[in-house]
This record gives C-alpha cells, structure tokens and sequence, in this order.
C-alpha cells in the first residue's frame, strides 16, 4: 500500500526519525565551525604577538646601535645615562626603546661599558631587552 493511502491505524514506526537526525547533525555541525573559528582567533592572536615580539627585538637593538655610536666615539667609554628613544618610522611605530648605559666593570685596568636596550612596543604589551658590553 503507497504511504498516500494509509489509514490512521497503520503508523509507520520511523515516522519523525528524520528530524531528530537532522538537528543532531546541525549541532555536531555547528560545535565544529565553533571549534574552527576558535582555532582560528587563537592562531591570530599568536601571529600578533609574535610580530609584536619581533618588533620590541628590533626597537631594542635600534637603540642599542645609536648609543654605541655614543659610547665608542668616547676615549673612555664615557655613559650618558639613560635615554628614551621613540620611534617614528613605518615598522617601528608606536615602539620605543629605553637605553641605559653603565661603565663600572673594570678588569685588568681596562673599562667595560654595559649598555641595555630595553625595547617595548604596543605599551608594554611586548618587550625584549638586550645587552652588550664593549671596551
């Protein structure tokens, strides 16, 4: 007998099944385009940092280079101080480095200058710091 011609008494037993499927598979779908989405932001969100990262690096070693002209062009490796530098060009907008510069390490008679960069971009969101010592 056609499903058309049915009598109310003769009920299939797999009537409804379908709809139960259907929203089971439309929520196992949504939970993965969730999951996706969410892999996706924190995959951005580590990129960013990264990049951040790289830019604080090449603040403080920005810095660390002009203060070397500084202090290498001194006969005895004579320190400013500390100095803020902000940068205004295109890949280090919005970064800055702080430079101090301490010459007490005396060995053998001989000065050593310590001079750290500590380079910041986004506020304080990413920072690296560098040092170096030079005779």
């Amino acid at each position: 007998m056609s499903p058309e011609f049915r009598s109310l008494g003769q009920i299939n037993k797999t009537d409804g099944f379908s709809l139960p499927v259907a929203i089971f598979i439309i929520v196992i779908l949504a939970l993965i385009a969730a999951a996706m989405n969410r892999l996706s932001e924190t995959g951005s969100q580590s990129y960013i940092a990264a990049l951040l990262s790289n830019r604080a690096f090449y603040a403080a070693e920005s810095g660390i280079q002009l203060s070397l002209i500084q202090v290498l062009d001194t006969p005895v490796c004579s320190c400013s101080g500390v100095s803020n530098i902000s940068y205004t060009v295109t890949g280090l907008s919005g970064c800055r480095a702080t430079i101090s510069c301490d010459d007490s390490l005396i060995v053998g008679g001989e000065t050593f200058c310590t001079v750290s960069s500590m380079g910041q971009c986004n506020g304080n969101s990413a920072q690296r710091m560098i040092e170096v010592r030079v005779k």
